[in-house]
């Protein structure tokens, strides 16, 4: 820019003031209206726009078209586009002579379009995301003074709309963040604090979610005839959703315990199957375990969840059984086989366990499995103290803290 090109100081001043402006604006559609009444100030010109990148669509929109309806093209087309592709400005005198130009808007509302400046706005990256584009220089056509003081107010503009798409994804993460750590309260609240005494019963329970909130879930609680009830569930995924689906699936199987003294475990489980096939989405599934557990005997039904180990007395071998039936959601008739009670003598245990735990991977792609849960239990027939073995022998085994999928264990064992 030679010296006939100078930006004259009232307009240098001005357009420090717009940028103080833009600076301390927090509102998108203020700030945009700003630059575009900024733009038409120091540039005298009789309209300006804002075209702004839509990345999904890859678009050029404007947010705010001074004097004019809005305007939606791709992000390659027309004069906007190529600036926008370019990266660079674009003075374009006589506009109807521009293969790029597109009339048809001036046809339809009469307006005549004799100059066009545009430039685009730059983020701190040198990133282009949008463009400005002036429109009719009041007094002749733009000059070399008014391309340079349009790429500086471009670049204010382009630095004050990525700080607001930061304010705003700092604020969407926040939120998003309450969002789980509440859904992370609900369900550790679900999470059984104590662990209910009947006579002759021991048992415990463990859950850990692979991300803030997990789709597994487990209780324990005494059932209105006095036994053991014991609910491990396992939604599909982790995280909000997966971890809403579990709570409502736990919440619906202790409300139908709770209503029927005399349901088994069989029936619980259709009920919920019932109301389930019918709220969850199409890939959407619950497996679930439950039991009911006195000194004499377990009463249990799986839908899809398993394998289930037990034994019936200490001195007999661990059986591994698989589910009698799909998990929940999937089909609305729910018709697992009729199974027998797992019966209960000294040194008796039940155990159930999500995936996450037998299926956790060493760094060399091995699978933890199911026989070295069955020797751990084997050898430590104390729920609790098994619980933690298993928890440290995974935790080992994966070679880190954080598991691949939610881990959740819940044991039960006749004592003496």
């Amino acid at each position: 820019m030679d010296a006939s090109e100078a930006i004259p100081a009232g307009r240098m001043r001005r357009l420090l003031e717009v940028s103080r402006l833009l600076a301390i604006t927090a509102d998108l559609d203020l700030l945009l209206r700003r630059i575009a009444e900024a733009s038409c100030d120091l540039l005298g010109c009789e309209r300006a726009s804002i075209f702004l990148h839509d990345p999904k669509a890859d678009q050029l929109w404007t947010k705010v078209a001074l004097q004019s309806t809005q305007i939606r093209v791709p992000a390659g087309a027309g004069i906007v586009g190529h600036v926008f592709k370019s990266n660079r400005p674009l003075h374009v005198a006589r506009p109807y002579d521009d293969p790029r130009f597109n009339p048809q808007p001036d046809r339809r509302s009469g307006f005549i379009t004799r100059n066009l400046l545009t430039a685009p706005m730059l983020d701190v990256d040198g990133k282009p995301v949008g463009v400005i584009q002036a429109v009719n220089k009041s007094t002749g056509d733009f000059d070399g003074s008014d391309e340079v003081m349009i790429q500086l107010l471009a670049d204010q503009a382009g630095v004050a709309i990525q700080r607001y798409n930061l304010q705003q994804a700092a604020v969407e993460a926040m939120a998003l963040r309450r969002e789980m750590d509440l859904a992370r309260a609900v369900q550790q609240a679900l999470i059984p604090q104590t662990v209910p005494r009947i006579e002759g019963i021991a048992a415990a329970g463990f859950t850990k979610a692979a991300s803030i909130t997990g789709g597994d879930c487990y209780d324990l609680w005494k059932t209105p005839d006095g036994r053991l009830g014991i609910f491990l569930g396992d939604a599909t995924g982790h995280g909000i959703g997966p971890a809403m689906i579990v709570s409502q699936t736990r919440t619906l199987i202790r409300a139908m315990c709770d209503a029927r003294i005399d349901a088994s475990p069989r029936e619980v489980l259709a009920c919920a199957n019932a109301r389930l096939s019918q709220d969850l989405e199409a890939g959407q599934f619950v497996t679930a375990f439950v039991a009911f557990v006195s000194r004499q005997r377990a009463d249990w039904c799986s839908a899809g969840h398993g394998p289930i180990i037990f034994r019936s007395r200490a001195d007999e071998p661990f059986q591994v059984v698989a589910p009698p039936s799909p998990p929940l959601g999937i089909v609305p008739d729910f018709n697992p086989d009729v199974l027998e009670p797992i019966q209960l003598a000294t040194g008796g245990i039940l155990c159930a366990v999500s995936d996450g735990i037998f299926e956790a991977f060493s760094p060399e792609a091995e699978e933890f499995g199911i026989n070295r849960i069955t020797q751990i239990l084997a050898a430590a027939a104390d729920p609790a103290l098994a619980i933690a073995q298993i928890q440290s022998a995974v935790q080992s085994w994966q070679g880190s803290d954080e598991p691949r999928d939610d881990q959740t264990i819940v044991i039960a064992a006749r004592t003496g």
